[in-house]
This record gives structure tokens, sequence and C-alpha cells, in this order.
């Protein structure tokens, strides 16, 4: 409550003053006698009174004056009250459906209070309001357009679904952009906690951005890693938990072995510290899973899955001036552990003495070099070693075919733009995998190593932001972890899992739960994208069908600390405040003046 001119209300001391003055002023009155005052025995304090002044008597009609008086000087101050701030305007509410909402230091959930408050932002729109609700999820998803009806909007707060994936806030912001952007009486609501990446750059337009925090509570302890390998002291698992909270915790962690329990223990763990922990595991273990007692708030990352074969874990070395596409990419999958450099190490060189460190080394626009790692593939120039001749760029190719074998299964090049390529030639033993008019775009040979190479760089056109991309990065992940073998695949949840197949044939998808989808196989593939909850898919039926280990692995989800502003590339941060505005109540008050007035009217009438 506020008033936007306090000083009216002063108005009200003189005027109220004035008002009983008059009440208190004798009426003075002509002289009449009558032949005894008895007859008038009401009238007998008027007549006894002989002074210019009366003592002050309470009267309903000076009462109900200063009351009206009252309702005019607080209407002329322009008395004001908060309320929902969704009247008058174009608004978009985006969700956020992350990991970290899943967090229960508020009751049911941060997710559950956010599609609370938006409930209660649908109900506070006023005749002529139009809103739009966005899932803010792995992919952002608008869940109702800009719509009038209430019902329709409930019915989309209402399909929302919370992920165990990682938002992307910057996404669903651009998409809101697309909405309303261009309405400069529009705003765009985001009801999250704050726990996200930074967010890219992103044209605001006229729109204003409001962000809702959610969340009270940072304490939290999550599972950081969790690893395989062949030891001399056999089949060892490496588990690492983390305390991302700001408070000492205490936590049990077990360890499982196809599902029996082969370590377990009691653990402290500092404010921000990590331990790690190295178990034994029984030969010819499938799958490795640990578990945490007491996980803190957020429950999606006390408990990770990983094939038992040290050979599903995937060490990468990434050989690039800066690629955020190949290096996000490739940090999503579970099995990865990358590293990067400008230039490979002396110590991976083919010619130095030594085992390599490494199952695959990623070229990206650096000329390839032989290097011992089992593995290589190379985007752009090329190189001696690389298992194509590379000539000179050539103008924007028209992709002709698609080889469908283990690296290209389920990628696609329609719809793709490269602004260039270079001309290539397959070396002996290499073969093209995707030929252009041009010539290859893709080669692939087998041996002495694997290797493949792909005629173009990464950045100079829009691959890497089609869906092909997160699927050939998964490819080739299976390719060096060597997991098309096994058809066990640790993923990270929310990542794009691509499989080839025939237009219009479908499979059945089983998640988590034990819930059964179907999906149909579109452009020659089959594409999952909402693989985001932790846990096992197995895609096709029995013996023959393909499973994946979804585990959360973002860290930024396990740090469930509550933020009160972000920050979007090139822009002011966006600060927190409520959906609120003042509403101004000068008309009710004139109503409520008038209808006083009208009371004062009648009782006087009445007494008169």
């Amino acid at each position: 409550m506020s008033f936007q001119a306090p000083f009216a209300l002063l108005w009200f001391l003189p005027v109220g003053g004035f008002i009983l003055a008059l009440y208190l002023l004798r009426l003075r009155r002509r002289d009449f006698r009558v032949p005894a005052s008895f007859l008038w025995p009401e009238r007998q304090d008027e007549v006894r009174a002989n002074s210019l002044f009366q003592r002050l008597k309470f009267n309903w009609l000076w009462v109900l004056q200063l009351l009206a008086l009252a309702f005019l000087v607080l209407g002329l101050a322009r008395w004001q009250v908060r309320q929902e701030n969704v009247s008058g305007l174009t608004t978009v509410l985006i969700v956020d459906a992350s990991a970290s909402m899943g967090a229960r230091d508020v009751a049911p959930d941060r997710f559950g209070v956010a599609v609370k408050r938006a409930e209660s932002l649908v109900a506070a729109m006023k005749p002529g309001d139009r809103m739009a609700v966005i899932e803010s999820g792995a992919s952002p998803r608008v869940a109702t357009g800009l719509s009038q009806d209430q019902a329709k909007l409930r019915q989309g707060l209402g399909s929302l679904r919370r992920s165990d994936a990682p938002s992307d806030v910057g996404e669903a912001l651009r998409l809101a952009m697309a909405l309303v952007g261009r309405d400069g009486e529009s705003r765009i609501i985001l009801l999250s906690d704050g726990c996200f990446d930074p967010v890219g750059s992103v044209s605001r337009g006229k729109s204003q951005i409001i962000f809702e925090p959610f969340g009270t509570s940072s304490e939290n302890l999550g599972i950081q890693a969790l690893g395989t390998a062949e030891t001399p002291q056999g089949l060892q698992a490496y588990v690492g938990v983390k305390n991302y909270g700001r408070a000492q915790a205490s936590t049990s962690i077990t360890v499982y072995a196809d599902g029996k329990a082969v370590s377990s223990h009691r653990a402290d763990i500092a404010p921000g510290q990590t331990i790690g922990k190295t178990v034994s595991l029984p030969p010819g273990t499938e799958r490795v899973s640990a578990k945490l007692g007491q996980g803190g708030a957020l429950a999606c990352d006390d408990q990770r899955t990983v094939p038992g074969n040290p050979t599903g874990s995937v060490k990468v070395l990434l050989v690039s001036k800066g690629n955020l596409f190949l290096e996000t990419g490739l940090n999503l999958d579970a099995r990865v552990v990358l590293d990067k450099a400008t230039q490979v190490p002396a110590s991976e060189l083919a010619s130095s003495p030594g085992q390599g460190a490494y199952d695959l080394v990623v070229f990206d626009s650096e000329p390839e070099i032989a290097v011992k790692a089992p593995m290589t593939v190379s985007f752009g120039k090329g190189g001696g070693a690389s298992p194509a001749e590379v000539g000179g760029k050539l103008p924007t190719p028209q992709v002709l075919s698609v080889r469908d074998d283990g690296l290209m299964d389920g990628v696609s090049f329609d719809g793709v733009y490269l602004a260039s390529v270079y001309a290539a030639k397959p070396r002996a033993g290499a073969q093209a995998l995707a030929e252009a008019a041009s010539g290859p775009i893709a080669v692939f040979r087998a041996t002495p190593k694997i290797q493949a190479y792909f005629a173009f760089d990464l950045l100079d056109g829009d691959f890497p932001l089609s869906v092909s991309f997160p699927i050939l990065l998964g490819n080739i992940l299976d390719k060096a972890a060597g997991s098309e073998r096994q058809g066990l695949t640790a993923i990270a949840t929310g990542q794009v899992v691509g499989l080839p197949g025939k237009d219009g044939e479908s499979v059945d998808v089983k998640d988590p739960t034990g819930e059964v989808s179907q999906t149909t196989a579109l452009n020659g593939r089959f594409t999952f994208r909402n693989l985001d909850r932790v846990g096992e898919y197995a895609v096709g039926s029995g013996t023959a069908a393909k499973r994946y280990l979804a585990n959360m692995v973002a860290e930024r989800e396990s740090d469930i600390a509550p933020v009160k502003e972000f920050a979007i590339a090139g822009g002011e941060p966006v600060k927190s405040k409520p959906a609120e505005q003042f509403a101004d109540l000068w008309k009710p008050l004139v109503a409520l003046m008038m209808g006083v007035l009208a009371l004062e009217w009648f009782v006087f009438m009445r007494r008169s």
C-alpha cells in the first residue's frame, strides 16, 4: 500500500475541523413565546443554551460527512495497493522445468510452486489480457500459445512436465521474444530458481523481462563421477561425491554391481569439497550403480549407473582453438572425460614412447597428425595423417547421399547449410560415407586405426544447430567406446539420441517408470528427444533392445543455491522482482464517497 500524493492527506485536518466547528456553533433562533417549555422536552437543552458554542454531541450526520471527507482525501492522495501485474498486458510465462526445480526445499518442490504461481497469474487475468505458457526444458516447448482463454491456459499448465535434464533458458527467452518481442505492452515472466547456464545473446525487443526466483536452500550432495577401469587388481569402480552446499554434510555411499551391494560406507564432506572412493567389482559386471543415503534437497543426482565394461568410458582430447558446440556436445555425454588443447601434447604423438592416454582425438579445423589414440575424427583442414587428401575450398555443396553405417546412422544433411567444403579424396583403405556433387564430404577408414574425416569446418554453416549434430557425436562416441557391441550406453539426461529406421516404422521406448511409448522414424531415422529422466530406457524389445542409462551429470543443476538475478550476454542483469503492479484506488474511493453522501442525505431527510 502506498500513496502517490501523500501530502493531500493533510487536507483532512482543516476540512474535517471545519465540519466539526459547524456542529459546535449554536444555532441562532428567533424568540418565540410558548405557554410551557415542558411541551418540548427534547428542546430544553437548546432553550437553556445561551453561548455562541455548544458541546459537541454525537450525530450521525457529522460522522458520515467526515467519512465522506476521508474517502475524498484518500482519493486525492492517490491511494494504491499491489496486485498481480498481468492486467491489460500480453504476457508470456516461462516455467523452468529443469532438474534443479525438483529440489524439495519448498513443498511439494520448486517446480510445483512455480506452476501454482503460474496458475495464480492466469487467474488474475482481466478481460482482453492475453497470455502464453512456455515449458523451459532441455528443448523449450510452447505449452499454450497466446490466448485469452483461461481454461486453455490452465490446460497448458497441466501439461507441463519437469525433467532431470538442464534447461535451455536462453532458447526459451528467444522463443518468448518471437511471440511478443514487438509488443511494447508485453512482458515475459520467468519462473525459475536461476540454476541454469549463462544465457547467451538475446534480443530483448520491447518486452519487459521479469524474474521470479524460487527455492530457499543450497544444501545438496550429488554424485559427481562414476566410472570403471581394468586395473592390476581387477575391475574397479571410482565414485566421486561432492557437497554443493554451504554446510558440512554426511551421507552413506553404496555401490552396486548388477543390483547387488558390494560396498557401503559413510562419509563426512566439507562444503564445496569432493571425496572419492575406489571399489573392487566382480568380473563380468554389466551395470555399476552408486547411490547416496542422504543426498540433500535434490534427488536426481543421488544415483548414477554406468556400464561395467570400462570401454564405456571415453577419454577424449579435443584439439581446437575454441568451439563451444563441440565442447558442449561432447560434455553432454556421460561417458566422456574431455580434455582440451590447442595442439596435441608431445606425449600423445605417435612417435613418442609409451601408451596414449586417450581413446579419441578430435581435430577441430586443425591439421590431423599421427597420434597414439585408436580413433581420430577431424573436421576441416585434413592433414598428413587424415584418411583423405584435402584440397582447396569449394562453394556450398549439394549433398547427394549419406551412407547408413555405424558412424552415419541417423545423420542427415537435409536442410543443413554448409557455406563451403574442402575438396577431398579418400586415401588408400578409406571410403566415402557422404557424397556431394563436388565429391566426398565424409570419409571413413577402419584400419590401421579408426579415422573419420568431415570436409567442412563446423563453424562454417549451421550443422551444429541441426538435430544431426548430437546424433553424429553420439555415433562417434559409440564407435570409440565400442558400445555398439554391448547394447548398453550411458547418456546424459536430455541428450538427443538417433537410430536408423525406415520411414513410417515404429519402435517401442520403455522409460524408467515402465511406461511404453512409440517413436516413428522420419527421414530415415528414429530421433529420441525425451530421454530426460534418470534411469534405464529400452529402445526396441527382447534381446535386440538397445538400452540407455540416463544420468543427471550437469553440475550447475546440482548446485541448487537459488539466485536473485541472472545475466544475459551483452545486456543488463535481470534482477528478481514479483510480477506485481500498483493499482490506483481513486475510482472506488470516489464511489464510496458518493455512497456515504447519499446515506447522509437519507439520514438528514429522515430527521427533517
